[in-house]
């Protein structure tokens, strides 16, 4: 099986409305130990060698591919709210993760972790946009 046939298959298995649901509920869940990670640096006077620069940098890979599953999920149905809210979550994790590039690449300016910070927080409302949009049409379908 070559690699385009599994994510294509993957993609696929998680268009229902209830797959969409796990990857965003598993990224909201990934961004509070991010966010525990990254703070633990400053609050502790963390070099940027160790434990929690180690579990930041994976954290936000892990949250960077969840997205694209979320967008992969969302662009195979046909709700636009979940389209736009899938590629603005992808949108705002490239944007963190630049931002985070360019803090901890040695750009050691305060600006950089305000953005950071904020495309944090545009992956957190994205996600938790998604979320509660899911459950409410699933209590939708079940309440007809």
């Amino acid at each position: 099986m070559s690699a385009t046939n599994f994510i294509n298959k993957t993609i696929d298995l998680m268009y229902a409305e209830n797959y969409i649901l796990m990857p965003t509920l598993f990224q909201l869940v990934v961004l509070i130990v991010l966010y525990s990670a990254g703070m633990a640096i400053p609050i502790f006077n963390l070099g940027l060698v160790g434990d929690a620069i180690t579990a930041h940098i994976y954290g936000a890979a892990i949250v960077v591919i969840l997205s694209f599953f979320v967008l992969g999920s969302a662009m195979r149905g046909n709700n636009l709210k979940l389209k736009a809210l899938g590629l603005l979550n992808v949108l705002f994790c490239i944007f963190a993760a630049f931002e985070g590039l360019f803090y901890f690449g040695g750009y050691v300016d305060p600006s950089y972790a305000l953005m950071m910070g904020l495309g944090f927080l545009g992956v957190l409302f994205t996600s938790s946009a998604i979320t509660v949009d899911v459950i409410q049409r699933a209590i939708h379908y079940v309440s007809i």
